[in-house]
């Protein structure tokens, strides 16, 4: 005659839900750290693009002001634009690496808790 399973304990049940429970609170506080942290670190990023964004366009209507000719101005804009989108260029890259880095390690934390 096969022999059923035992049923575990409730005192067992509890202690597993329990300890199941404190995993996840404790998952849970290490995501809002992380998050919290990897917003600081992005408004700090943005705020010295902006900075240097702003000291970067200063300086451009400087040089605006010191276009004489026609021919001064249509290399002026071309120098501008290009550099305008290579610092957004390099500024977005910057930023999709900190996102990167930060779901890499947020992935690896949850789905490697257990080993």
């Amino acid at each position: 005659m096969p022999k059923t399973p035992e049923t575990p304990s409730a005192a067992a049940a509890l202690e597993a839900a329990l300890r199941a429970q404190a995993e996840g609170w404790g998952l849970m506080a290490w995501v809002s750290a992380t998050m919290v942290d990897h917003v600081r670190r992005t408004s700090s990023e943005m705020a010295a693009f902006a900075r240097d964004e702003a000291r970067r366009n200063a300086d451009a209507m400087q040089r605006l002001a010191a276009c004489r000719t026609a021919e001064s101005l249509t290399d002026w804009q071309g120098d501008y634009l290009g550099e305008t989108v290579a610092v957004c260029r390099d500024e977005a890259e910057r930023l999709a690496r900190m996102n990167a880095e930060v779901c890499d390690r947020t992935l690896t934390r949850m789905t490697g808790w257990r080993d």
